[in-house]
């Protein structure tokens, strides 16, 4: 019997992570212009799961914590340190990143419906 859906908790946590990233690019993006704003960012997933593997904890349910953007010497002279350049990059990182969490889902299922003889 299945006892573990760890993938499908990971994937899920994945997914999660790239749609409160791109919330938080769409935040930068719409204030570019704004005077002394300073680009914002979330921690890496890559960084929350090893916290918590540290732990022992679940990567479900983690709060990703949102950061300042290290976009070294790039800071306008009104004080705003949005790049969009920037963050078109990290956008389509994030849909990928995004894209690959869904993908392994679906194979996770695809994997766990053959186990049981369900036709795919």
């Amino acid at each position: 019997m299945l006892k573990s859906t760890n993938i499908v908790n990971l994937t899920s946590s994945m997914a999660s992570h790239a749609a409160q990233r791109h919330a938080v690019i769409a935040e930068n993006i719409a204030n570019s212009d704004t005077p002394n704003y300073k680009a914002k960012d979330l921690q890496p997933f890559a960084d929350v799961y090893k916290a918590a593997l540290q732990k022992g904890d679940d990567v479900t349910g983690v709060e990703f914590r949102t950061i300042e953007s290290n976009m070294g010497d790039t800071t306008s002279p009104n004080g705003n340190s949005v790049s969009l350049e920037d963050q078109m990059m990290r956008s389509a990182q994030t849909q990928n990143d995004h894209a690959m969490a869904l993908m392994v889902y679906k194979k996770s299922l695809s994997l766990m419906k053959m186990a049981i003889g369900k036709n795919l």
